[in-house]
């Protein structure tokens, strides 16, 4: 393939014969969406591609290079929480692919396959998972208690499920990367050293000067005390959330006075936020021989090469989220969006896709969701040299690029097996 590729967030103009149209439309509960579907240069095939992400822009997506070169038809859509989830409720996105599935349908694409990149992974398989479910089995609400139609609403069902890159959920890929030192959620620099992993006495080496070497016991009690940090935070949230339904209530209470129905309309109608301090902290980032893979020192979120201590101090993950759309989307205690949960559930012919330089996904949680998976039909390939946006690394700087890779030799055929255009 002849095309140049570009990260999502650098995306240029792609090949001119591709057709291309910019759709605006609704979710299913009415939320404006919009999105961006691309057209094989001639001929309007039955199969489309859709790739969506809880909070990344997938409509310009690198598989919109590809996939319509070869004779699929790609839509790369967002959903309401585009760049900013830090009110994100994985139940409430269900809403949002269902849409993208059913905009497609009435589009007349006779088969709609899903494809899951990185969070986008956790984000279809949850789909699949509920949308395959009788309405009275789905979930009613989220994590905080705050309601959600599924079960009113009608979820078109999918075709197909392609895996690319994607970690066990957003909530399990934090857990595993709060940094269980924090000793004050308010105070972003308190320190418990004992469980430091960028403390020397713990075996940090700065990354300029080669890798870590952490011990077992300290690994045992670091991931230990990063799910104790994860209940601390669930517990002030889910009280949050509670408290604000208690003064919802109220509101409604017919011999309430008026001063108190006052004072409980400011409390129900607040919305409780939380900071989260260091949320970069991962053993493996530093310590190659954990989960071994070809992928470099460091971490795709130390922008620049940095040492992630750098990230871990500086912006990190999370930052600021609201108590409902931390237990929804970033707790690796409350969230639903996790493939461990909903894996199980997915019956349709999946595919799924590690690239073994990935820097923030590792070889055996891979191999565990693919184990999990429902699916009769599924397949695990691995792209070599690539990291996680499919860039190469080491050896793969003298391969075919990994994206050309992952047309040719991995999605196309997968596809072409399956549903021929």
């Amino acid at each position: 393939m002849s095309e140049k590729f570009y990260l999502p967030s650098d995306y240029r103009e792609i090949d001119t014969d591709i057709r291309q149209e910019a759709l605006r439309y609704h979710s299913l509960d009415g939320y404006p969406l919009t999105g961006i579907l691309y057209l094989p240069p001639k001929k309007t095939p039955d199969v489309a591609v859709l790739a969506m992400h809880p909070r990344g822009d997938f409509a310009r997506h690198y598989l919109a290079a590809g996939l319509p070169k070869s004779g699929y038809a790609f839509f790369g859509a967002n959903t309401r929480n585009i760049h900013n989830d830090a009110d994100a409720i994985h139940e409430r996105l269900m809403l949002d692919v269902g849409a993208a599935v059913k905009l497609l349908r009435d589009r007349g694409f006779k088969k709609v396959i899903l494809a899951g990149n990185s969070g986008g992974g956790s984000l279809m398989a949850l789909y699949l998972h509920q949308s395959s479910k009788k309405p009275a089995d789905r979930y009613d609400s989220a994590p905080s208690g705050d309601k959600i139609p599924l079960r009113e609403t009608e979820l078109p069902a999918a075709d197909g499920f392609v895996i690319i890159a994607a970690h066990p959920g957003e909530g399990r890929f934090l857990l595993e990367r709060l940094d269980p030192s924090v000793v004050d959620e308010t105070n972003p620099t308190a320190v418990n050293p004992r469980l430091d992993m960028y403390d020397p006495r713990n075996g940090y080496r700065p990354m300029s000067q080669g890798p870590s070497k952490y011990s077992k016991d300290f690994l045992a009690e670091f991931r230990a005390a990063q799910k104790a940090r994860c209940e601390r935070i669930d517990r002030q949230c889910l009280e949050w959330s509670e408290e604000s339904f208690y003064y919802r209530a109220k509101m409604k209470d017919p011999n309430a006075t008026p001063a108190e129905k006052l004072r409980a309309s400011r409390h129900g109608l607040q919305r409780r936020y939380i900071v989260i301090y260091r949320t970069l902290a991962d053993p493996r980032y530093l310590d190659p021989t954990l989960d071994p893979s070809r992928r470099p020192l460091g971490s795709i979120f130390a922008y620049g090469g940095r040492d992630p201590v750098a990230a871990n101090y500086g912006e990190g993950l999370a930052r600021s989220m609201s108590a409902r759309g931390w237990l929804s989307t970033w707790s690796g205690l409350s969230s639903r969006a996790e493939l461990e949960r909903t894996a199980p559930g997915v019956s349709v012919p999946a595919l799924m896709i590690y690239a073994d330089a990935d820097t923030e996904i590792y070889e055996p949680e891979s191999r565990e969701i693919f184990k999990q998976l429902g699916s009769k039909d599924k397949t695990f390939v691995t792209l070599d040299w690539a990291d996680h946006y499919l860039f190469p690394v080491g050896e793969g700087l003298k391969m075919k690029h990994p994206r050309e890779r992952l047309f040719d030799e991995m999605i196309v055929p997968w596809l072409k097996q399956r549903w021929a255009v």
